[in-house]
């Protein structure tokens, strides 16, 4: 049979094929307690507290209805001053609206490091099954010749931009992944390397130059031959500056200066510029769609703009490596032309330290917690950068793709931003079945825009709390489930919600066998939840505690069902004011924290600790607070309020 009939035959299978699923048991789903309401003073709101609570008091009129009636527990404290309910910000800071629109941004990138192009196009249905709708190729200028797979950093070492690398397949092999992955609706992305020019001396030789006149003259030669006849010594960067240690952050030097003392750090000018041009536009001649802007943090803002309307007045997408923790220094770029998201490295980090909890309470506050860019970033658990340089970058030391194998599910299973996922690392089988859930995820709102997926996450089940279960839902409907265990021995599959209404499918990677009601160590299960009519979110139930302290790091240890967290307990997270008047806080300074506990059912009792030892008791001869039901209670200067709860809207007496 010709190639082209079995390529064709192949994109019908993969359009026809997305779905990939096996009748799940629905009998492992437990229903978990009953919705409860709260009288508000300006009207009545359904509530369940913890998520609920966040979308109950947001809304055009939020600060018209946010006096929430308190039933205090213990007395007033003196020495304070009241505080009044405001808006809470956006989870990264920014409203969705205050974003300029800018060219369509790739859901799922797979970056083939050490592909060629034609290695590439014979794997695309592959990818197209998978879900993936970007593939990132290798920089394509020419590099150092050598064993780019086991030399990975040579592939950043341009040494012309004339060319695409006939190594990789030229011009012609480009332009033929270009059009072949087009078929499967794929966009190719372009990584270019526009900050510096490949290696031609030590960090130790160029340091001797500065006194060594005739070293400095041997080494500018040695610009000349290499780069030469397109570019020369006076297309580089001088003085000649060592970028290392607290220099990479150092707006002094991190825009001039030569990284690790050695990289052939380029001028921004108009010659150097108009290279670059050049091989954009060779790149977008070939097909290419989108393009990856390597080291942009060492190049200012206004010369990488230039590229970035380049490259979007023709339509293409654009992202820029900010390798930074800072948000600020990414905002900076973010801003240019149309909009160019970043890579997330604050949030890489994160995932790290809550991955490796072994206690699904203790991960889900420090996934709640995470200070990170923001949907609209390009997000990764570990990247090329992470996986093959010497040491651990920002803190992300994943030792291999099977460690990390659980926080790319959990990534993956998120469905929101762009993922850029690095071919070592969609090999493990919870990953392979994680890409098929998020790709049949975004087939249920593939003409929504933005991707409209909201997720709760909870810990579950109590008291011991080892799994974590991610529920998400589309215009307030449950359209997939996602449940993990993180602790070392198998679990029983339990959720907090109740699920009798829908249909469960399970989707897996292969054909692996059925593993009944129970959680793998270590692993992760992923379901599409359906029904014939749309059903509302099912109820969770919470204690959601607001703490105000002076405390950096504030804990909750406590107890449900006679079970005590391992201390210090669970880490509260940052909280904005939580939306009631006439709360009274100390004048000695500090800010709000906040957790939600789930629950089958009160009471809990528990102590507050800085994480180090020091100690917020209740200060009767009990020793402990306690929420005598689910609900919203805040905790400030030992004094404990809880919500008062009533009965549903029609019992409850007008206000």
């Amino acid at each position: 049979m010709p190639v082209a009939c079995v390529m064709n035959v192949l994109r019908w299978l993969v359009r026809r094929c997305r779905r990939r699923l096996l009748k799940g048991n629905m009998s492992v789903f437990k229903a978990n307690g009953r919705t409860q309401w709260v009288k508000n003073i300006n009207g009545e709101f359904p509530l369940r507290t913890g998520l609920d609570y966040d979308l109950a008091n947001d809304g055009e009129d939020r600060r018209k209805a946010s006096c929430w009636a308190f039933l205090c527990q213990d007395t007033a404290v003196s020495d304070t001053t009241e505080e009044t309910a405001s808006p809470d910000l956006s989870e990264d800071g920014m409203s969705e609206g205050s974003r300029v629109d800018g060219p369509p941004q790739p859901r799922t990138i797979f970056h083939a490091l050490h592909y060629t192009f034609e290695e590439l196009r014979r794997i695309l249905p592959e990818l197209a099954l998978k879900g993936f709708d970007a593939v990132q190729i290798p920089p394509a200028h020419i590099s150092p010749q050598g064993d780019l797979r086991r030399s990975w950093f040579l592939r950043y070492q341009p040494l012309s931009y004339q060319d695409i690398d006939p190594a990789l397949g030229g011009a012609e092999g480009l332009w033929r992944l270009c059009e072949e992955a087009a078929d499967f609706r794929i966009i190719v992305i372009a990584d270019c390397v526009f900050n510096h020019m490949a290696v031609v001396a030590s960090c130790q030789e160029w340091q001797q130059a500065q006194w060594d006149g005739g070293k400095m003259e041997e080494l500018q030669q040695r610009l000349d031959h290499t780069f030469g006849p397109h570019l020369n010594r006076h297309d580089f960067q001088w003085p000649w500056i060592c970028l290392e240690n607290e220099k990479w952050d150092d707006p002094h030097y991190m825009f001039e200066g030569w990284g690790c003392g050695e990289w052939s750090e380029l001028s921004c000018s108009e010659k150097v510029i108009s290279q670059h041009m050049g091989h954009l536009q060779q790149l977008l001649d070939c097909g290419v769609k989108g393009v990856r802007l390597d080291a942009a943090k060492h190049m200012r803002p206004q010369h990488v703009g230039r590229y970035v309307d380049f490259v979007q007045d023709q339509g293409g997408f654009v992202y820029a490596e900010v390798l930074s923790m800072d948000k600020q220094l990414h905002s900076q770029y973010e801003k240019l032309g149309k909009g160019v998201p970043s890579t997330d490295f604050a949030l890489a980090a994160s995932l790290v330290k809550a991955w490796r909890q072994e206690n699904g309470g203790q991960a889900a506050t420090q996934l709640q917690a995470i200070d990170h860019l923001g949907s609209h970033a390009v997000q990764f658990v570990r990247n090329h950068d992470t996986m093959f340089n010497e040491g651990p970058i920002c803190g992300i030391d994943w030792a291999n793709a099977e460690e990390a194998a659980l926080a790319w599910a959990y990534l993956i299973a998120k469905n929101e931003g762009s993922l850029l996922i690095h071919q070592d690392d969609i090999h493990p089988p919870i990953v392979q079945a994680a890409l098929a859930f998020r790709s049949d995820l975004s087939s249920v709102a593939v003409s929504a825009s933005p991707y409209p997926l909201k997720t709760e996450l909870v810990a579950w089940p109590p008291p011991s709390y080892e799994t974590l279960s991610m529920l998400l839902t589309l215009a307030d409907c449950p359209v997939g489930l996602a449940v993990f265990n993180l602790s070392s021995k198998q679990q029983r599959l339990e959720v907090p919600w109740s699920l009798e209404d829908f249909g469960v499918h399970e989707v897996r990677a292969g054909n692996n066998e059925a593993l009944g009601g129970h959680l793998a160590a270590r692993s992760a299960r992923f379901f599409l939840l359906e029904s014939a009519a749309p059903v509302p979110n099912p109820d969770v139930q919470y204690m959601t505690l607001f703490y105000f302290s002076t405390w950096e790091h504030p804990h909750i240890h406590f107890c449900v069902d006679h079970a005590w967290t391992a201390a210090p307990g669970w880490a509260l997270r940052k909280s904005e004011k939580p939306a009631v008047r006439g709360i009274k806080i100390p004048r000695n300074g500090g800010r709000w924290w906040r957790v939600d506990v789930p629950l089958r059912a009160g009471p809990v009792e528990f102590v507050l600790n800085d994480g180090r030892g020091s100690w917020d008791n209740h200060p009767s001869s009990r020793g402990n607070y306690v929420a005598e039901m689910p609900g919203l209670h805040i905790l400030v200067d030992k004094s404990l309020a809880t919500l008062s709860l009533g009965a549903p809207p029609g019992l409850l007496p007008s206000s």
